[in-house]
């Protein structure tokens, strides 16, 4: 018996946010089933796919086919994707890093087509879902994936497969910078790695060695992930066998030691970002390229308001979950806390007297709560901008200009916000976020850059607001009719 592995990635996309360490991931599993399982590398197919080295469709099933065509019966099919998934239009797919929004079918990877060329006959089949990420992308409505409805698909999918995904229907995938991976791949490894030699591995006690870590780890992180199982085969089935002897490591080369050193070096090198100085400069400069952008572009008219800096710690409440969701989404490790806190609590059924609590079932409530701190040794770093509406069409809009210090670079990040209609006019809605990765030496025309960015997404997302409610409005005029 033989077992294949289909391993595939997506970490950056043309169109949609990213989804962090997909890379790191998948060469994770790769190496995992490779060197501590019965999978030979000549039955691996490991992709990951970038903008720059991309495949369409087509070619990847072809790959797939190659690989899977040497299979015979009795033998082990396992695939395994780490990326963005989206349902539309009854069919599930993979997203690609040059898959176009709306045009999933040409350019997307259909699932169907997938089970197709991994499913020949008396085979045993495995899937591994990593892919509901989430990174959030606010650019276009275009762009938002159906992931919930993906996942939803392919764990009710009773045709054969083993589906391992990881998290339920209603949750999000996460990922953790301090271990440079997502958490579910990471401890769906870290399972494998604990077993004894020649111990089998079951998808059943695979699925229960992991779901506890899983779940204390997101909570940890501020979320809720709960890994999921679903498998229409009867009996024991075996994803893999752990290897008897794991290859010993060998002695590290000695120019391989002086590779190191020359890394730690050129790091050590690089031009220290955080003196008080320069992150002073860079907010003082955004900021008067984003105010110079509005005050010459805007068409839309609104009297323009600038804030005075202030610490991370007061950035307003109404921007703060989405400031924290965005940092999260793109994989950050900031020097700045961008916290997110997630617990439930039991709330008592409505209308029941106290005494009869006992007959009924409490309600599990969720509570998520988000946070933005700095530490004072570094300075202010943010600005808010406000255009003022005119309370009819035309919302106000609040720019929010921050400065987040990373470990050895800068995000510059502009968030749009517009304010909603009364009665919710104290709410906010976030339009964009634009950011730039700042690097040492980077010179002051690409910040100027990013504004100009900045200006041309929040000005696209007003105009398309502005025309829906204006929409509105006339059709309120139109129904105005005289008192019967």
């Amino acid at each position: 018996m033989k077992r294949y592995a289909i391993i595939i990635s997506v970490e950056a996309y043309k169109h949609f946010s990213p989804t962090p360490f997909a890379h790191e991931d998948s060469k994770l599993l790769s190496s995992t089933l490779n060197d501590l399982c019965d999978y030979s590398i000549q039955h691996t197919l490991l992709l990951n796919l970038t903008p720059d080295v991309d495949k369409r469709p087509d070619e990847i099933l072809s790959e797939i086919r190659l690989i899977v065509d040497g299979s015979e019966p009795g033998d082990t099919v396992l695939f395994y994707f780490a990326g963005h998934g989206h349902y539309s239009e009854d069919r599930s797919y993979l997203i690609l890093p040059g898959t176009t929004p709306g045009a999933y079918e040409r350019t997307a990877l259909p699932l169907d087509d997938i089970s197709k060329e991994l499913r020949p006959p008396e085979r045993v089949c495995f899937r591994v879902f990593d892919s509901c990420h989430s990174g959030k992308d606010v650019r276009s409505n275009k762009n938002v994936l159906d992931s919930n409805s993906f996942l939803r698909a392919i764990t009710h999918d009773a045709s054969g497969w083993v589906t391992l995904a990881a998290c339920r229907e209603d949750q999000y995938s996460h990922s953790d910078p301090k271990i440079g991976h997502g958490i579910f791949t990471y401890y769906f490894c870290d399972f494998i790695r604990s077993l004894k030699a020649e111990d089998i591995v079951l998808p059943e006690l695979l699925k229960v060695g992991i779901v506890e870590k899983v779940m204390a780890h997101a909570r940890q992180l501020g979320y809720t992930q709960t890994p999921t199982l679903n498998a229409s085969i009867s009996g024991n089935i075996s994803l893999g066998v752990r290897r008897a002897e794991t290859p010993k490591q060998s002695p590290v080369p000695e120019s391989k030691n002086n590779d190191l050193h020359k890394r730690i070096m050129a790091i050590r090198s690089i031009e220290d970002m955080f003196t008080k100085g320069k992150l002073i400069n860079m907010l003082e400069f955004l900021v008067a390229s984003v105010k110079e952008e509005f005050e010459n572009g805007n068409k839309l008219g609104g009297e323009l308001s600038l804030g005075s800096q202030v610490f991370a710690d007061d950035i307003p409440e109404s921007m703060v979950s989405a400031v924290v969701d965005f940092s999260r989404g793109q994989g950050f490790q900031p020097r700045h806390e961008l916290m997110r806190y997630e617990s439930y609590f039991d709330e008592p059924p409505f209308g029941v007297s106290p005494a009869l609590y006992s007959f009924f079932p409490n309600r599990k409530v969720r509570n998520v709560n988000y946070k933005i701190a700095q530490s004072k040794d570094l300075p202010k770093s943010a600005v808010i901008l406000e255009i003022q509406g005119d309370a009819r069409c035309v919302p106000t809009l609040k720019i929010l200009i921050y400065v987040i210090p990373l470990q050895l670079t800068v995000c510059l990040l502009v968030s749009s916000f517009r304010q909603e209609w009364p009665p919710n006019d104290k709410d906010l809605e976030i339009m964009s976020h634009t950011y730039k990765i700042l690097k040492p030496g980077t010179p002051p025309e690409q910040i100027k850059d990013l504004a100009s960015l900045a200006f041309r997404k929040t000005i696209e997302k007003l105009q398309q607001h502005v025309a829906t409610r204006l929409v509105q409005i006339e059709k309120e005029l139109e129904r105005s009719s005289p008192t019967h």
